[in-house]
């Protein structure tokens, strides 16, 4: 069972927050977050934001929370933080990954389809292997009146995983943006030669 964090320790943390070390603030703010408790954690992180030097670890666990609470956009902007001071750091590449995946569902929702396609390649930029979100851009793209882009972008998620196959074909059926075809297995054929 994990001990409750008692009010004292948060507002010692935030009188001092510039005197403790931003280890120590990190420590209690994921000491919150097994506790139950995202919103104290958020605090903690905000004040050694706040009071330290830029902390890629700080600003991963801000990226987390973010997306936890359903601010992909900010899960977005602290994810990248993290990054520029950690490049190459695996977990927080997963966590930009889903973050932008996020941000992408968010802005097709908006009707912002340039801004989702962008979206859509940062994740991809993170992690190449994502076959959901080249399907995602082939739709992006499709709504977009790109087709032929779009057709690339499926072509390359069918390449990535053959079970993408029943949602592309059902999204080409799109009578205003897409393209009917009459024969799925030429339409596989057509998936699997589309460059790359």
């Amino acid at each position: 069972m994990t001990k409750p964090i008692d009010a004292k320790s948060v507002a010692r943390a935030a009188t001092s927050a510039a005197t403790v070390p931003v280890e120590a603030l990190l420590a209690l703010a994921i000491r919150h977050v097994n506790a139950g408790q995202p919103e104290r954690a958020r605090v903690l992180c905000n004040q050694a934001v706040a009071s330290h030097a830029p902390h890629p670890a700080v600003q991963q666990l801000l990226a987390v929370l973010s997306l936890q609470s359903g601010d992909a956009a900010s899960a977005c902007n602290h994810a990248e933080a993290s990054l520029a001071l950690r490049p190459g750091h695996a977990p927080t590449i997963a966590i930009a990954g889903d973050a932008w995946f996020q941000r992408s569902l968010a802005l097709h929702d908006q009707r912002d389809l340039a801004g989702a396609a962008d979206a859509l390649h940062r994740v991809l930029q993170r992690d190449p292997s994502r076959a959901e979100a080249e399907v995602n851009l082939g739709i992006v793209l499709q709504e977009a009146g790109h087709i032929d882009d779009a057709m690339l972008a499926y072509g390359r998620a069918y390449r990535l995983r053959t079970e993408t196959f029943g949602r592309i074909a059902h999204t080409l059926a799109n009578a205003s943006v897409g393209r009917l075809w009459l024969d799925l297995d030429a339409l596989r054929s057509a998936l699997g030669r589309a460059a790359a």
